[in-house]
Formats: structure tokens, C-alpha cells, sequence
């Protein structure tokens, strides 16, 4: 059975930035920008989605 799982706009642009990080299309200072977050909390939020 199929899990549906509901994500905010804000959410959604995060993970995808997350996934372009992994994919080595972007650095984690481009993503800090995108974000408007600090290199160190990029590197946070990297660690949150690996442990999910």
C-alpha cells in the first residue's frame, strides 16, 4: 500500500536542493545561498535526510 506523504513548498524546494547536492550538480555553498542558510547548517540539514 502506496504511503502518501504531504511536504510544504518550502519543504519540497529544500529536498530538491538536498538531491542536487548528492548528484553533485550543486556545492553545498550554492545550496547555502539558494536556502539563505550558513554552510553549517546545510551540512545539518545533509545529515537529517541521511538519517531519514
Amino acid at each position: 500500500m502506496p504511503c502518501l506523504i504531504t511536504m510544504s513548498q518550502k519543504e519540497l524546494h529544500r529536498l530538491e536542493v538536498v538531491q542536487k547536492i548528492r548528484d553533485l550538480r550543486l556545492s553545498v555553498v550554492q545550496a547555502a545561498e539558494l536556502l539563505g542558510l550558513s554552510r553549517s547548517q546545510v551540512h545539518r540539514l545533509l545529515q537529517a535526510y541521511d538519517r531519514d
